[in-house]
């Protein structure tokens, strides 16, 4: 059962951001770069710093190491090897699909009246699709909702913030962060599925089914 519904959530995610990409996501960009000054820009400006990779990578990692290695504590350092899998693994996947797609970002929509694919590039404003940003914060999310299903709430709230803050600062567009996102959840749920102490996890969720 928790099988079909996340294969139907999946389905959900990947239906939401083709429509958004042939539907909303140029008026939604439009309607950002006009509407979202000011104070607004300033706010999600540093909402969107918890979707950088580096803070999460160094902390998890220094922390297994800690536990690991000085501790001699391999139960207390699965959970920072966890968090720093995740955000690794789901960075490098969405990396590696931002080079394939090479999707103009929404500065060269507003700019230049350019929107879509040109497949395999590496220069910035061409690696809209999907938004890492983001694939980072809703794999942190999906962590914290496994291992600390208490603070699951303050994840995915904290990971949709992230995710809108992009699309707010026109950084990338709605169809991105979706597919960010599920690339977030997903690099989670196959990591969990290797986890050596899959007993400690939160088994209700979705993301843990097989």
């Amino acid at each position: 059962m928790k099988t079909v519904r996340w294969r139907l959530e999946t389905a959900a995610l990947l239906l939401a951001a083709t429509v958004s990409y042939l539907f909303f996501d140029r008026s939604i960009a439009l309607y950002c770069a006009h509407a979202c000054t000011g104070e607004y820009n300033a706010f999600f400006s540093a909402v969107t710093k918890l979707g950088v990779s580096t803070p999460y990578l160094l902390i998890s990692g220094l922390l297994y190491l800690y536990f690991y290695t000085f501790r001699k504590d391999p139960y207390s350092a699965y959970p920072a090897k966890f968090v720093f899998l995740a955000v690794a693994v789901s960075g490098i996947a969405a990396d590696i699909v931002k080079v394939i797609a090479g999707r103009f970002r929404p500065s060269l929509f507003l700019e230049q009246g350019l929107y879509g694919f040109d497949f395999f590039h590496l220069k910035a404003a061409m690696l809209s699709f999907p938004s890492g940003h983001t694939a980072t914060a809703f794999a942190l999310a999906a962590v914290i909702a496994l291992y600390r299903p208490r603070w699951a709430l303050i994840g995915w709230g904290m990971a949709f913030m992230v995710g809108l803050s992009r699309i707010t600062l026109t950084m990338h567009y709605t169809s991105d962060v979706l597919v960010g996102a599920l690339i977030g959840i997903m690099t989670v749920k196959i990591l969990a599925l290797y986890e050596p102490n899959r007993n400690r996890l939160n088994a209700n969720l979705p993301i843990y089914a097989r």
